[in-house]
């Protein structure tokens, strides 16, 4: 899939290859973990290059083009 953000076209930092598969990571913290609260931990959205696999993180969910 093709994804852009702010409405610029994203594409790999590494080999400028512009499809991705998008999936979502749980953002760790040290208190939340400390408590056993790691479900209420923010989440990012993550597009893994599909030429090279270069991983690229976002807060915000990119859009699919």
């Amino acid at each position: 899939m093709r994804y852009q953000m702010g409405g610029v076209r994203l594409t790999c930092p590494c080999c400028q290859n512009d499809t991705f598969n998008k999936d979502y990571r749980q953002l760790n913290s040290r208190g939340a973990t400390f408590f056993g609260l790691d479900w209420a931990n923010k989440e990012a959205a993550i597009l893994i290059c599909k030429r090279c696999s270069y991983i690229s993180w976002f807060m915000e969910d990119p859009s699919e083009v």
